[in-house]
């Protein structure tokens, strides 16, 4: 096996780490509004950017902002009626919160897995050259 599947071992724990912290967001959010009621709400105010949300407010009855909105849904106009999942403060759409926000991160994270794992596998199969007596680092 080659010096190169050895580098698998250290850059896999790379991959999943990036994975995660790419998904910490969709993380951080699945876990604060897993028992988040649903709330009817209505948009009062919805700005948009370049086809982009840059912010959006609910009545839920009081004014709260729309977290997340780069995963937020296009076309909001003030008036509409949405579902909400609600927390003092803030709130989110039942749609942002989807499984596939997770593909990707989970796509790298076993990328990274599996380069770890080939990695071991080389380093394993390849043990070091030279001495390995302590005394001969002398």
């Amino acid at each position: 096996m080659g010096g190169n599947q050895k580098l698998g071992a250290l850059v896999g724990p790379v991959f999943v780490l990036g994975a995660v912290l790419f998904a910490w967001p969709n993380i951080k959010a699945r876990l604060d509004f897993a028992d988040a009621p649903h709330v009817r709400a209505t948009v009062l105010s919805a700005e948009y950017v370049k086809g982009a949300a840059a912010e959006v407010t609910l009545a839920v009855p009081e004014p709260v902002p729309l977290d997340d909105l780069r995963t937020g849904p296009d076309g909001l106009a003030p008036g509409d009626t949405v579902t909400a999942l609600v927390r003092p403060g803030h709130a989110l759409l039942p749609e942002q919160l989807r499984r596939s926000l997770f593909f990707l991160p989970t796509l790298f994270a076993a990328v990274g897995c599996l380069f770890t794992a080939v990695g071991f596998l080389a380093l394993r199969a390849d043990p070091p050259t030279g001495p390995t007596d302590p005394e001969s680092w002398l």
